[in-house]
């Protein structure tokens, strides 16, 4: 029966005297969503659509245009998908592979040291010590061109690399010992 979808905003207040507008010109209408979108690691955002026949398209359209630009709404949304899917991938990708990475060579600096082999835990510290020094050189520049949520992100991925380094060190001086 609903043909044609409308992108008509994303704040509350314009959404609903959009919607105010729509029921006093009587028109049948369904509210959607068309995306819900991350903006900051607690903060989400939706951005609603509403659904008429074709026949109602024009009017809506020319209505939802007194309250939004629909160029100045697309670009918008746009901008805000392009920031949401780069805080998720932020979010999870990174801190993944840094957990990987780091795991793997304190096993094998603690297995090394169990057996008695001092080269197994040298290369996993000198291994340690260049992950977390790519990381800090590489989430320190990423920290300084970002700004909100994803340079909290980046500075904790420093400061996880920095962790990384100060293990590395300190493994290293424990392998020596032995």
């Amino acid at each position: 029966m609903f043909k044609k979808k409308i992108l008509i905003g994303h704040s509350e207040d314009t959404v609903l005297a959009i919607i105010e507008h729509i029921e006093k010109s009587n028109i049948p209408f369904e509210i959607g969503f068309k995306d819900i979108l991350k903006r900051s690691s607690k903060e989400y955002e939706a951005f609603y659509t509403v659904n008429v026949q074709k026949q109602y398209a024009k009017q809506v359209e020319a209505i939802v245009a007194q309250y939004v630009s629909q160029e100045d709404l697309k670009h918008l949304y746009k901008v805000e998908k392009k920031k949401s899917r780069k805080l998720e991938r932020k979010e999870k990708a990174l801190y993944l592979f840094a957990a990987f990475l780091y795991f793997i060579a304190v096993a094998a600096i603690e297995m090394g040291k169990s057996v008695g082999l001092d080269i197994v835990p040298s290369i996993g510290c000198a291994v340690l010590l260049m992950g977390g020094t790519f990381m800090t050189i590489k989430f320190y520049k990423a920290m300084k061109k970002e700004s909100g949520d994803l340079r909290k992100i980046n500075k904790k991925l420093m400061f996880f690399g920095i962790g990384i380094i100060i293990y590395a060190v300190s493994s290293f001086i424990s392998v020596l010992r032995f």
